[in-house]
């Protein structure tokens, strides 16, 4: 019988590692905001996909990654933040015409965003290495780490969780759109790309203080 308590924690695992505020959600909004809800979801699945194999390895034991994470935190820190503010920089010089906005919303303008959430997540060592953690204090789990039974379901409600953070948060800012005035649109290119920005540069600060 399947143990539904794994799949709920998993849930709530899936919503709580994307519910801070970070560069994804910036992406996300900044898109729903833009283009809609589809076009926010497409930020929302690269992290998707991150999460759910970040999750499969803490799950399952593939302490490797967290060796390899663990061995090279300075280089993909560097790299993370690196990508953090090309991509904002990208948004702050990228048109900022409203009229402009959905012609750029393509299959492929869809998947680039897919792509770069997709790194931008998965440069983020932060996200498996806290995978590792919570996993590797769950019963079921960190003291039977052979079970996989409990691995794949608690993947599987990451999964589920994960997919409804994205899909709430796509639909919730893409409200936004309606409310705010055309003026506004134009500026935020300005406001995302800044915050992108922001976010690499901690990053990249925070490697040359040693943390």
């Amino acid at each position: 019988m399947m143990d539904v308590s794994l799949v709920a924690t998993g849930i709530a695992i899936g919503i709580g590692v994307n519910a801070p505020v970070g560069p994804v959600n910036v992406m996300c909004i900044h898109r729903a905001i833009r283009n809609g809800p589809t076009s926010a979801m497409a930020a929302g699945v690269g992290a998707w996909v991150a999460d759910v194999l970040f999750a499969a390895a803490a799950a399952f034991g593939v302490t490797a990654i967290s060796t390899f994470v663990e061995g090279h935190l300075a280089v993909i820190k560097v790299l993370g933040g690196a990508l953090m503010i090309a991509f904002g920089m990208k948004l702050l010089y990228a048109p900022s015409s409203v009229t402009e906005a959905p012609k750029d919303d393509t299959k492929l303008s869809l998947f680039r965003a897919a792509a770069t959430s997709l790194v931008l997540t998965a440069t983020n060592p932060a996200v498996l290495l806290g995978f590792f953690a919570i996993f590797g204090g769950l019963a079921g789990i960190g003291e039977n780490p052979g079970d996989f039974g409990a691995a794949a379901l608690l993947t599987a409600g990451v999964a589920i969780g994960s997919a409804a953070w994205w899909a709430a948060l796509s639909t919730g800012a893409s409200h936004l759109r309606e409310r705010i005035a055309e003026r506004w649109l134009g500026r935020i290119n300005t406001l995302s790309g800044s915050g992108l920005v922001i976010f690499g540069v901690v990053v990249l600060v925070g490697v040359a203080l040693g943390y």
